[in-house]
């Protein structure tokens, strides 16, 4: 199952006009879809997952899909009618008190579609994913701007209306020549730095 990509923070970055989203702070969770099994196959970033190696997360997650079927039959039929026969979807797993990755037990979680990649196609593009799934759950579109210092300082000071208290994912082209970036708020990153050491903190902030 195709893993997620690291996303360049503002010192790796490059600059480049592109489409504007809102950063959900949570777990990255992806599901696999295929026309033959359905949905069949779940992982974290990194790893498969299972009842056995992450009973808690595995529950929470599970709980979450199928309370939410009726949207996961609405990305199935989009899958079909773009004759796909494979297809990894990304979502950002959070709730409400989520924080860096960590998660209240037992509180209401949300599967949030982040990205889309369709068998050995890469990553949708940015307006190929607004024109599809626009009328999905996603996060907030913010519009297209330039990726740039200045929007990165406005992120950071919290004057980008409509960005989340993480801050903000940046994308632009398509396929394996998709480019994204992101910046964070200072309060997150200050309240991170609270919680934390220095070194897992700069951990967290670059992750």
């Amino acid at each position: 199952m195709k893993t997620y990509p690291s996303i360049p923070g503002p010192k790796k970055a490059q600059y480049f006009k592109g489409y504007i989203f809102q950063k959900l702070d949570g777990s990255n969770i992806r599901i696999e879809w295929s026309k033959k099994h359905g949905w069949h196959k779940f992982g974290t970033r990194r790893r498969l997952l299972s009842s056995e190696n992450d009973p808690i997360m595995y529950n929470e997650v599970m709980n979450t899909f199928h309370r939410e079927e009726a949207e996961f039959n609405k990305l199935a039929k989009i899958f079909k009618e773009q004759r796909w026969q494979k297809v990894t979807a990304f979502f950002e797993f959070w709730g409400e008190h989520s924080f860096a990755g960590v998660h209240v037990p037992g509180e209401y979680k949300n599967l949030t579609l982040i990205d889309v990649a369709p068998y050995k196609e890469g990553l949708l593009g940015p307006k190929d994913f607004l024109k599809l799934f626009g009328d999905c759950k996603i996060p907030r579109f913010l519009g297209i701007m330039n990726f740039n210092p200045e929007l990165i300082r406005k992120v950071y000071n919290e004057e980008l209306e409509g960005a989340g208290l993480e801050g903000i994912v940046a994308k632009a082209g398509k396929g394996h020549s998709l480019i994204m970036a992101k910046a964070k708020t200072k309060e997150w990153i200050d309240e991170v730095k609270a919680r934390y050491s220095n070194k897992d903190a700069d951990t967290i902030i670059n992750s």
